[in-house]
């Protein structure tokens, strides 16, 4: 048979449960939302490495259509929610002899830049995170 006195402490401990809850609560949404941040930057690094590895394919296939390569990238960053501009992809050849396309045997480096600004902690970094990525194939 539980007391008086006894009833007094489980129905305190109760409150300490609340309390204790109510100051971890503000740290898990902190860390759950730095998740979804870190986790949504992931995905549009990986998203800008498809879409310059799609250029630099396209780049491949027919090495002296410059604005098309930009195009697939730009369009292959759309296709998964990525917006890009073809001002953010950069073609370079080392031995660039044309000055509209590379030369057969030659590495084809297409280069994908892009600013991810859109995360729920825009307090810590208010400039958000630059990210380049680049893919290089050799031109058949």
């Amino acid at each position: 048979m539980i007391n008086e006195c006894d009833k007094t402490w489980i129905h305190n401990q109760h409150g300490q449960s609340m309390i204790e809850f109510a100051l971890i609560l503000p740290v898990l949404v902190l860390v759950i939302a730095g998740i979804f941040d870190l986790g949504r930057a992931f995905y549009s690094s990986i998203t800008i490495t498809n879409a310059a590895r799609e250029g630099a394919r396209y780049g491949t296939l027919r090495a002296n259509d410059t604005p098309g390569m930009r195009t697939t990238a730009v369009q292959e960053a759309q296709s998964s929610g990525i917006t890009i501009n073809t001002n953010d992809v950069m073609i370079t050849c080392p031995d660039l002899v044309a000055p509209t396309g590379c030369d057969r045997g030659q590495p084809l480096r297409v280069t994908v830049n892009y600013l991810y600004d859109d995360m729920i902690f825009r307090f810590v970094l208010r400039s958000g995170i630059q990210m380049q990525r680049y893919v290089e194939m050799q031109v058949p």
